[in-house]
């Protein structure tokens, strides 16, 4: 009898052994909360930047995981944005993600949170969500000073054919706001009690100067700014090389409409490189620069000439042979 006992106490032992590993292997690790987020501003390029850890993820542990990050507009429950990323995280990686907004970021406060979930396949099923992030408050107009108005964005560039969102920010609530491209009156839209915004769809290029916005309203307050509107930089055309004196090549090309404007400096630069040698020459001039031929009895050149300015880069490549002079 006893030793009937012992046994079936043996048998229970096992039985709870197995259930226990098993449930070891079907079950996923604690749900691995993004911590210690960051927010930035970059007013310039009106992004967001965001970083953060996961610290709760284990010492030289990798994790394939996404991120889902909300953003809102004014208040919390006004989503304006969802998005997912997906990456491979490692034990104290600072993870970072940006994110582009149309309109300025002076002109609302926004909200950002985050939450995550393992997307492992090495981690058994089920996966769910982590608890989300708490939110994240950015206000801009906490740094706009002592101005009774504004309107961002301020001098901003653009290539023409690009959309753009302004908008009217004024200390005092806002009554009978009248906004105006070039003297061309726009249809305005009010945010909030201080904040109005208007829409420029497929913006043109006007002239080197920029393109003047102005905002103003009752009782008298007005604000404005310039708009700076690039043409397109487009790639070089008839990009060609030839040698006289079998010392200097001398390389030619059309550089297109001239993007320059006045007061902003993207102006067009162009640089050339040959990559059997490895070596670039940044060019003095805009459709033409000279190349020193190697000592090296070096026949064959694969050039590549990048025409960059601040919003763009474009390039063209051509192979030239020495000893081929048509």
């Amino acid at each position: 009898m006893a030793l009937f006992a012992f046994f079936q106490t043996i048998l229970l032992l096992v039985s709870l052994s197995l259930r226990t590993c098993q449930s070891e292997v079907l079950s996923e690790p604690l749900p691995l909360t993004p911590e210690s987020l960051e927010v930035s501003i970059n007013s310039a390029q009106q992004c967001l930047h965001l970083q953060w850890r996961v610290h709760s993820l284990a010492y030289h542990q990798e994790l394939k995981m996404v991120f889902q990050i909300e953003i809102s507009r004014i208040n919390t429950s006004n989503v304006i944005r969802v998005d997912y990323y997906s990456t491979t995280v490692k034990w104290n990686q600072v993870l970072q993600w940006s994110w582009e907004s149309e309109l300025p970021l002076e002109c609302a406060t926004h909200f950002v949170r985050i939450r995550s979930r393992v997307d492992d396949a090495r981690v058994s099923e089920p996966r769910f969500w982590s608890n989300w992030s708490s939110w994240k408050e950015v206000n801009e107009q906490n740094s706009l000073g002592h101005k009774a108005s504004s309107v961002f964005p301020v001098d901003k560039l653009v290539e023409e054919g690009s959309n753009v969102t302004i908008c009217y920010i004024s200390r005092s609530h806002q009554n009978n706001v009248s906004c105006y491209l070039d003297g061309v009156r726009m249809h305005v839209e009010q945010l909030d009690p201080n904040v109005s915004a208007f829409h420029v769809n497929n913006v043109a290029f006007v002239r080197e100067t920029g393109t003047n916005i102005f905002c103003e309203m009752d009782p008298k307050d007005d604000a404005g700014t310039v708009l700076f509107v690039s043409k397109v930089l487009e790639a070089p055309k008839d990009f060609s090389c030839e040698t006289q004196d079998f010392k200097t090549l001398h390389c030619t090309w059309d550089p297109g409409s001239d993007t320059s404007l006045v007061r902003k400096q993207p102006y067009q630069s162009y640089t050339l490189f040959e990559s059997f040698s490895g070596e670039k020459r940044l060019c003095e001039h805009k459709n033409w620069c000279d190349w020193q031929i190697a000592q090296d009895s070096q026949e064959m050149y694969n050039f590549t000439l990048v025409a960059e300015n601040y919003l763009r880069k474009r390039s063209v490549n051509i192979l030239f042979n020495l000893t081929h002079r048509d």
